[in-house]
């Protein structure tokens, strides 16, 4: 089995260092209120919506990415994408992980960026929605979580009743990114069936400015972003059925397979964040000393670093084979569940070891860990908690 990187994502690497040297980079230099101590204070105003500054400093990122090819990235060549395979992104992800917090998350465009899903578009809807996606023009968000169903999203009380040709969609959806920010939405809605049934749930693309269609709470997470997620209210919101993203009936499979992937990446970047504390608590207790020695030559602390490293070098093969599988066409449910449960552990043990390694000064905002430590929580909640992970693997054993 060969256990080297693909060359490809080699070369994407390289190059993305040398993007944000030139192009990222200086405007965080000139833009650093936005990532300094006070960086949540500063990223969005009174009704916690982010600043128009700050929003074009995103935009700015998002069309210097489009231009360097970068953007869409996973996307299929056929719609202006770089074709890269599952494996490749998730290392790329990895990489981009390992360096402090600062703009480079616009790079991709996350959430409101290019997804597979859309692949479904027809003719008039790959003209509208998808290729004006791919050029950075617009964004989108993923709304499928409701205040009462995250896990079992197929519960989900939004629903969609055929009044002639059109669809009128009633519901709310929560905890939902880029949702302030974009410019159509992927609602799901329960067209059919039963509650709890798979089957039945369609995907509308609906557009920001449609009536019935209104942002409503903005959400303050912790160690995230701040206003990037916000609620979706769908008061007899009505679309056409030229609206409906693929088949009528059959669109939370669809859901399912990008949360799978997502699940991947998630599991890559914990292992980047994870190996940038561990550098930085490494060069620390090379440095820091106590008694006349180097904290690092004490056990207390090498064997908390030890423990860490392995722990990397264990959630990194892991991810990497999930996403082998996935390349090659084979089943990887089991594997991509065990890879964002573990990768959601480690994400956390790393934060908390960095601290406990830093002492005090881990504590202070001066330095990048606090926030790591409160922004990696979260990952053991989205794309699946821990325990829809834990029940998805029995069931693959069982």
């Amino acid at each position: 089995m060969d256990f080297s990187e693909p060359s490809e994502a080699i070369q994407i690497k390289k190059a993305l260092d040398e993007f944000i040297r030139q192009e990222v980079a200086p405007l965080e230099t000139e833009y650093d209120q936005f990532l300094g101590a006070d960086y949540e204070k500063e990223i969005v105003n009174d009704d916690h919506r982010q600043v128009p500054e700050y929003r074009n400093i995103v935009e700015q990122i998002r069309q210097k990415s489009v231009e360097a090819g970068f953007y869409g990235m996973t996307m299929p060549e056929e719609v202006g994408g770089g074709d890269v395979d599952i494996l490749t992104r998730a290392i790329v992800g990895e990489h981009m992980s390992n360096r402090p917090p600062g703009f480079h998350s616009a790079i991709f465009g996350g959430a409101g960026g290019p997804t597979p899903i859309l692949l479904a578009c027809d003719e008039r809807q790959r003209e509208e929605y998808l290729e004006p996606l791919m050029d950075g023009e617009i964004t989108t968000c993923f709304a499928l979580t409701e205040p009462g169903h995250g896990s079992d999203a197929h519960h989900m009380d939004t629903d969609a009743e055929k009044e002639g040709d059109e669809w009128v969609i009633n519901g709310q959806k929560v905890f939902i990114t880029n949702a302030p920010y974009a410019d159509f939405a992927m609602v799901f809605a329960r067209t059919s069936g039963e509650d709890g049934d798979l089957g039945g749930i369609t995907c509308f693309l609906v557009d920001e400015e449609t009536p019935g269609y209104e942002i409503g709470t903005i959400h303050r997470a912790m160690g995230m972003t701040p206003g990037t997620h916000a609620e979706i209210h769908l008061d007899d919101c009505r679309v056409g059925e030229e609206q409906v993203l693929g088949e009528v009936d059959k669109g939370f499979q669809s859901a399912m397979d990008w949360i799978g992937g997502g699940r991947i990446n998630i599991a890559a970047g914990a292992v980047g964040t994870a190996e940038f504390l561990l550098d930085l608590s490494v060069e620390y207790a090379r440095d820091r000393e106590t008694f006349g020695k180097p904290i690092g030559h004490r056990q207390g602390i090498s064997f908390q670093l030890a423990e860490l490293a392995t722990d990397i070098e264990q959630v990194r093969q892991l991810y990497r084979y999930a996403a082998w599988k996935m390349d090659n066409g084979e089943r990887a449910r089991k594997e991509e569940s065990m890879a964002k449960l573990r990768g959601a552990k480690l994400a956390n043990d790393a934060a908390d070891i960095a601290m406990q390694v830093h002492g005090g000064a881990g504590f202070m905002k001066d330095l990048p860990i606090e926030r790591n430590y409160r922004s990696a929580r979260v990952f053991r909640i989205f794309e699946g908690t821990d325990e829809i992970q834990k029940r998805t693997i029995a069931r693959e054993l069982i």
